[in-house]
């Protein structure tokens, strides 16, 4: 009886301490699952996290509560079946406190690849613009410094190596030249004061002037020019990437080598703007297009060296011939806004005769995040000023 008592109790201990054993081997089963499943989530995670731009310290922080992970049950980590988000919209705020929506692309952009670019000082260019301006405060438009800014951020994405401005400024105070400082330092801007030629206007004595100047001044340092005005973007439907303009110039060029002057069919963006504080670059606040070119009122890029006088349209060749843009291929959108409906509601007139168009979406994200390394400060495209 001793014995197999004794045998029972021995019996049973040994269970109790199989028991803690099975235990403990399952819990450091899950520790460890939960351990490698944590690393794989976090190189996850540190290849798609997502930056939201701080404008107020200048400094990006990561924001993870837009990273979405989509598994597929009974699957591995792998690479083909994490999915995230490839875009989200987020509201940032400016150094005033406005706020900005801005749709951030999770992939990342390299925006050294075409915002701090050598040639910018360098001559000969290969694509150059030409702009006669003037902004001033009653301007219905509200075309601001901060409209210029945001063209000539445009035309450096575009492929534009350099700009020459023509202030046509009547009052002293309309002056961009200290707006300008930055990039004329850069050397991505040379400017040159039209005063003396504001008043009074006109097309010939004042704009078509402007750009015969530039041709006979300035007209050996590049193989193209372009004169264009800051409410017109030109734009590819069929390429997006930085650079677009110079792809589309040396394209078509050759399959028509003896045009000298390449010009850009006219879509005018109509109706009442977003709302600028929200949307301050001018290109995301107007959506709607005409269904087709608007008029024949083109803009050209052109060989200085082959044009006898300037002109707004189409300048007089001296050498060869001048030919459309495929639409597109290359087009110019213009961001004429209310102007049709005396900046007024949009009216069914101006509902009837455009059509919505998303496709400057991905430029305008692009700028929106390059802002912080492209720019000296964020504040040179949001905030609004006249000088």
């Amino acid at each position: 009886m001793t014995f197999l008592s004794r045998s029972c109790g021995r019996r049973k201990i040994s269970t109790r301490n199989l028991l803690w054993l099975l235990v403990l081997c399952y819990v450091f089963f899950v520790v460890l699952l939960m351990h490698k499943f944590a690393l794989r989530m976090r190189h996850v995670v540190d290849k798609k996290f997502i930056y939201e731009i701080n404008y107020s310290s200048g400094q990006p922080k990561i924001n993870f509560s837009v990273v979405t992970l989509k598994l597929k049950p009974n699957s591995s980590l792998s690479s083909d079946t994490r999915k995230i988000n490839t875009a989200t919209l987020q509201t940032a705020r400016t150094t005033d406190g406005r706020e900005r929506n801005a749709t951030i692309p999770t992939k990342k952009i390299n925006c050294q690849r075409w915002c701090h670019l050598k040639e910018n000082s360098s001559k000969p260019f290969f694509l150059k613009a030409v702009l006669l301006v003037r902004i001033y405060y009653t301007d219905l438009a509200k075309l601001t410094t901060r409209e210029m800014r945001h063209w000539l951020y445009y035309l450096r994405y575009a492929g534009f190596e350099h700009v020459y401005i023509y202030d046509a400024y009547m009052l002293k105070n309309e002056s961009q030249v200290l707006a300008l400082k930055s990039l004329i330092d850069e050397g991505f801007v040379t400017y040159v004061d039209w005063s003396h030629r504001a008043y009074p206007y006109s097309i010939d004595g004042t704009q078509s002037a402007a750009y015969q100047d530039c041709i006979e001044r300035f007209g050996h340092e590049t193989m193209w020019q372009s004169a264009i005005d800051i409410d017109e973007y030109p734009f590819s439907p069929a390429d997006q990437q930085p650079m677009f303009v110079q792809r589309a110039v040396k394209q078509f060029s050759k399959t028509v080598p003896q045009a000298s002057e390449l010009t850009m069919q006219n879509f005018l963006f109509l109706g009442k703007p977003l709302d600028d504080s929200k949307h301050p670059l001018l290109v995301d606040r107007l959506w709607r297009r005409t269904h087709g070119p608007a008029n024949a009122l083109v803009k050209p890029i052109y060989k200085p060296a082959h044009v006898r006088r300037a002109a707004i349209h189409h300048n007089h060749l001296a050498k060869g011939t001048s030919k459309d843009f495929p639409e597109d291929l290359l087009r110019l959108n213009h961001y004429w806004g209310a102007r049709l409906q005396n900046w007024g509601e949009d009216t069914p007139e101006i509902i009837a005769k455009t059509e919505p168009d998303h496709s400057m979406k991905y430029i305008v994200q692009t700028l929106n995040v390059c802002v912080q390394e492209c720019l000296t400060s964020p504040e040179f495209v949001y905030h609004k000023q006249w000088n």
